[in-house]
């Protein structure tokens, strides 16, 4: 893949990171996707003050609020090929300070269209920076690599959980909506620092190049069957999950009446049940990928019709946000995310990574405008029936078109 000679030579890589080091490392990476989460749950707690003060319809509120998916889904596919050229910290670095500074000036937009531009922005930003942990995790831990990706989406459900309460506090507190973006952004900053001084390129660049040769199936292209099919759910996914992370709140606060403290409640606790993300990635490792990735999906299109057909009760939202949040952030997205890695040979699993990230935030970057006017049309109820819970269950049917046998494997030997 890239830079140094010990870390891309065949065979047992003497230079390479092992053991508490590595954890470390990897555990300081992951703080800094998750000061990326906080920003990610944040500014869709934070829309009504948003929107009030510029004046944004709710088409608008909604394009504002999911648009930095269309950056990370535009920058996806380039930032696999990148990482294979740059490095993979190189690109973590640029990535995090791209993403922090965007969030920071984001405070400062004059009106819709500066604001949407800095949103693009962060979604580049943390396209880079997602694309190089995931390979980062599927190189440095190439026997548990659904483990490691699993506990990339840990880091997620760390920042969903301290970002809107922590979000809702400080707007309580200081009465503006800028007071939390700037304490995230500059957050941010400082731990890209953090990476550049601490975290070693011996690490970052761990090759699977030593276990490809033992590794059979990886589809060699992009556009095989298992990645192309994989691509379609991921798509269905992006569609109906950022519909929920981008409107969810909006529709407790104008449609429910609740409070900014109970919104924020009840989108942390879905983030907080991605804590159980390496219990979905231990899953994929070992289960048929169909009857898993297929149960995973009904499981979130079942608690979604709870979410939109059930009371205006606080105790039912925050149950079943958590409920969906654990089918669908801790179940189907590390389960494509893993399956488009193990669905291609190592020697392109960064590819594979920026494939995921393009197919999902491409369409989570319209999903918020979708989800807009379909409530325009038939209302929230529907809406969520046919958005989040509805093409949920296109992607259960899709996944029963997976091939097993076609997925890249690591003999018990070497994997266990």
């Amino acid at each position: 893949m890239t830079t140094d000679t010990a870390s891309t030579r065949p065979g047992p890589a003497p230079g390479r990171v092992t053991g508490a080091s590595a954890v470390m490392m990897f555990g300081l990476l992951l703080l800094a996707y998750s000061v990326n989460a906080m920003d990610r749950m944040v500014f869709p707690v934070l829309l009504p003050e948003v929107r009030t003060e510029y004046g944004f319809s709710l088409d608008q509120s909604g394009l504002q609020s999911t648009i930095f998916a269309l950056g990370m889904g535009l920058t996806g596919i380039p930032a696999g090929i990148a990482l294979a050229r740059l490095g993979r910290k190189l690109l973590l670095v640029v990535g995090t300070l791209i993403f922090s500074a965007a969030t920071v000036l984001t405070v400062v937009s004059v009106g819709f269209v500066d604001m949407l531009a800095w949103r693009v922005l962060s979604g580049v930003g943390e396209a880079l920076q997602l694309a190089a942990i995931l390979t980062v995790a599927a190189g440095a831990f190439p026997r548990h690599r659904g483990l490691a990706i699993g506990a990339v989406n840990v880091a997620f459900a760390s920042g969903a959980v301290v970002g809107p309460v922590v979000a809702a506090e400080l707007l309580e507190r200081h009465g503006t909506w800028r007071s939390p973006m700037v304490v995230f952004g500059v957050a941010g900053l400082l731990v890209a620092v953090m990476v550049v001084a601490v975290v070693s390129r011996r690490f970052t660049e761990a090759s699977e190049q030593h276990i490809q040769a033992q590794s059979v199936g990886g589809a060699r292209s992009l556009l095989s069957w298992n990645p192309m099919v994989l691509a379609g759910i991921t798509v269905l996914f992006g569609l109906a999950d950022f519909a929920y992370i981008g409107l969810y709140a909006t529709y407790l606060r104008d449609e429910l009446n609740f409070t900014p403290g109970q919104a924020g409640l009840a989108v942390g606790l879905s983030g907080l049940a991605a804590f159980a993300s390496p219990l979905g990635g231990w899953l994929i490792d070992r289960l048929d990928p169909r009857a898993c990735l297929s149960a995973m999906n009904v499981l979130t299109a079942a608690a979604a019709a709870a979410l939109f057909l059930g009371p205006p009760n606080p105790a039912w939202h925050v149950a079943f946000s958590f409920l969906f949040g654990l089918f669908a952030s801790g179940g189907v997205y590390v389960a494509v995310a893993g399956l488009l890695v193990k669905s291609v040979d190592p020697a392109i699993a960064g590819q594979g990574s920026g494939m995921f990230i393009t197919c999902v935030y491409v369409a989570a970057g319209v999903s918020g405008y979708v989800f807009s006017r379909l409530v325009a049309r038939i209302g929230w109820a529907d809406a969520g029936l046919v958005q989040v819970a509805g093409f949920s269950l296109a992607g259960a049917l899709l996944a029963l078109l997976l091939r097993p046998a076609s997925f890249s494997i690591t003999p018990r030997s070497e994997a266990s």
